[in-house]
């Protein structure tokens, strides 16, 4: 279910999730009984074992009192698609080469850069040839303050995912997400393990110095998502551009820091 132009990207690109005739997607690759190994490894009869640990850290709730507000707020989740609720969607390659065209796009031009790239350098063929493909998503919220985001999407193509507000006409950045990959610096930090990577969320904070102040959202609050991908060489099936957030229904009290 794509939805129309401008407020989404999908429909007018022709993104092969759009409609099932072009479908080739993440929906697509598993069946039941499939197992996902490469043709070159032997699949065991054995039946494997897993055995999860959780640990929870908490606070405990205070309720209100007279003079005093209650020590915790729900967070309500609050989710979005760039991909406008198709729930997925695919980026296509570059660009088609001689016999072997775009999968989803079977009558694509070689030569010319498939819907919703942008390209730089001698492309495509040339050593510099890089190329990045977009898609965005208009909408509007009403009366929240986020406290976390965190954008979805799927390594190693990702680029960024960035989420803007347009209160006053000229947007405004609340949250740009970009990859980490990890550089192995132990022990200076134990989790940083090499070739791994991480998508840090955007989190604020109204009572601590060292996070952003939230922002209050009010009624009819026009949101816009980019998202970006590369696909120089390789397009990727099953693609998700989703904000996965947290946040109140309320304005922030006065600041209680200098």
């Amino acid at each position: 279910d794509c939805v129309a132009f401008p407020a989404g990207d999908l429909k007018v690109q022709r993104n092969p999730t759009c409609n099932s005739r072009q479908y080739a997607g993440g929906l697509s690759c598993c069946h039941h009984k499939r197992i996902m190994l490469d043709a070159d490894q032997e699949i065991r009869p054995e039946l494997l074992r897993y055995h999860m640990k959780f640990r929870f850290w908490f606070q405990e709730y205070k309720p209100a009192q007279t003079g005093a507000k209650a020590s915790h707020a729900d967070l309500p989740r609050i989710y979005y698609q760039t991909e406008a609720h198709a729930g997925e969607y695919d980026i296509p390659p570059a660009f088609a080469k001689p016999g072997h065209p775009v999968v989803g796009y079977p009558d694509w031009p070689v030569g010319t850069p498939t819907p919703g790239t942008n390209c730089t350098g001698t492309c495509p063929d040339g050593p510099d040839c890089e190329c990045v493909h977009t898609i965005t998503y208009h909408w509007t919220v009403s009366n929240i303050r986020l406290i976390y985001a965190g954008g979805h999407c799927h390594a190693p193509s990702c680029i960024s995912i960035e989420l803007y507000h347009n209160l006053t006409g000229t947007p405004e950045l609340l949250c740009r997400q970009l990859p980490y990959y990890g550089q192995g610096n132990f022990p200076k930090d134990k989790w940083d393990e090499a070739g791994y990577v991480t998508l840090p969320p955007c989190l604020w904070s109204d009572e601590d110095p060292k996070l952003d102040r939230s922002v209050w959202l009010p009624a009819n609050t026009p949101l816009f998502s980019i998202k970006k991908n590369n696909n120089t060489h390789l397009g990727h099936f099953g693609e998700m551009a989703s904000w996965q957030m947290r946040g109140v229904n309320f304005p922030a009290d006065p600041p209680t820091f200098v």
